[in-house]
């Protein structure tokens, strides 16, 4: 017998599930589904004008939607909601869609991931996370309409064949390109979704564990990283023994029980493809290509790009490889170990690193993308007058707004370190190359935001 929201005290209903209407929203049928298909009619969307709309990117549906509106707010819905987007996002829905058909139709459900998928799920969405970067930078993906619906259409293919494939959404948790950057980003939102241990020894079904779409058992969960905040566990769980609760933003960071080495990679891989991203925004990263091109055996654009790509990434993983050898000499802590646990004190700067780098975007292209995109419906509005399309903008205000929120961001990352280095047992003086690495990494930054950008760059 079903047991209704009404009919029940639940524990659960402390921290956000206090106020009824949030509560009976993510207890109804309408979370995450109307969500869902909201996007889905958005994909459609984005496809129809992607190949058959304009080709110029700045005029097209689909490109100022994805890429001036959607990627630059997708990073600020990670800090205030965790993976939230991942419940609602039309490729998994898509994915979920197909495998309640299946079994309408008495097809075969797919099998559960196997141990191998397990192990090196995170490192294959860390290598493709990489290449996307790499050839988007290539091929200018973020500058075609054409290749930015062959992109979606290659990544709704994988989605649709792994949920074939597999149960739940074997697709978000092992091998979608975004998945492992939304779980590390996820570690810093300002909410949690836990349940009471005490109560879940009592619980004879693990109904949670059953429903939940990325295979994450509430009970032992102490990291937001496979947690979509999709609702499931709080349905399907008799006990209320599951709550929605605010925290400090990033407190997981230094408190969860397990650290993986390929999340740690990511996390310092971020912190240098938010650098390349950014410092080819920027009036000298012209000059530089061309000394490149004419001063070394190097041809061309793509050949002098990949070998920055590779000599940056290169440097950033090097660079926390020799921090990490240092500290575990001085703490007396493997490399593994070392390498593992202090890789997550630098999500806060790549992160405040992803929010400056799209500031100017949003909040310079945004009011134009906006108009494009419900011009593109047939809706007329205006914006932005036409007096001021052309004018250069002021990026004064971009500029102080990214300096505060990187400030915000090194410093959050410096107290991770400490943290860690606490827990640990130690004196803050042994994670001293981890400081001066942080160091070295956030003057890179500041100077790297501080040169003049160029308001023409593809996005």
């Amino acid at each position: 017998m079903k047991t209704t929201l009404l009919s029940i005290s639940r524990p659960s209903e402390g921290g956000l599930l206090r106020f009824y209407p949030l509560r009976a929203f993510l207890y109804s049928r309408f979370w995450p589904s109307i969500f869902q298909i909201a996007t889905v009619l958005g994909l459609v969307l984005v496809l129809y004008f992607a190949f058959f709309g304009t080709i110029r990117p700045a005029r097209n549906f689909a490109t100022v939607v994805t890429w001036t509106l959607w990627w630059p707010l997708l990073p600020w819905s990670f800090l205030f909601l965790g993976r939230a987007w991942c419940a609602i996002c039309p490729l998994g829905a898509i994915g979920s869609w197909a495998q309640e058909l299946g079994a309408r139709l008495g097809l075969a459900a797919g099998r559960q991931p196997g141990a191998w998928l397990k192990r090196y799920g995170v490192w294959l969405m860390v290598f493709t996370f990489a290449a996307l970067a790499w050839v988007d930078r290539t091929f200018s993906i973020i500058g075609s309409p054409r290749a930015t619906g062959v992109l979606l259409l290659i990544l709704m293919l994988g989605a649709l064949l792994m949920s074939l494939l597999y149960r739940q959404r074997a697709w978000c948790r092992y091998l979608c390109p975004l998945g492992a950057l939304s779980g590390i980003y996820a570690t810093t939102a300002a909410v949690e979704l836990r349940a009471d241990e005490a109560i879940c020894q009592t619980c004879r079904t693990k109904a949670c564990y059953a429903s939940c779409p990325l295979y994450e058992f509430p009970q032992t969960m102490d990291s937001n990283r496979n947690c979509n905040l999709c609702g499931n566990c709080l349905k399907s769980c008799q006990h209320g023994a599951i709550a929605l609760a605010p925290r400090p933003p990033g407190q997981e960071l230094w408190l969860f029980r397990h650290s993986l080495v390929a999340e740690s990679t990511l996390a310092v891989l971020m912190v240098a493809l938010v650098y390349l991203q950014t410092i080819d925004m920027t009036l000298p990263w012209g000059d530089y290509m061309k000394a490149v091109v004419e001063n070394t055996p190097l041809v061309g654009y793509n050949a002098a790009f990949t070998a920055t790509f590779g000599a940056v990434i290169a440097l950033g993983l090097g660079s926390y490889l020799v921090a990490a050898w240092a500290s575990g000499r001085l703490i007396g802590v493997g490399l593994a170990t070392i390498f593992a646990r202090f890789g997550y004190a630098y999500i806060p700067l790549a992160l405040s690193g992803h929010l400056g780098h799209n500031f100017s975007h949003l909040l310079l292209e945004g009011p134009r993308a906006i108009q494009t995109a419900l011009n593109q419906l047939g809706i007329p509005i205006s914006l932005v007058p036409e007096a001021l399309t052309d004018a250069p903008p002021d990026f004064s205000t971009v500029t102080v707004l990214t300096i505060m929120v990187l400030a915000i961001g090194i410093g959050a990352s410096a107290y991770v370190l400490w943290r860690v280095v606490k827990r640990e047992g130690r004196a803050a003086i042994t994670a001293w190359p981890h400081f001066a690495l942080l160091g070295f990494f956030s003057l890179a930054y500041l100077v790297m935001f501080l040169l003049p950008m160029n308001p023409r760059h593809g996005h």
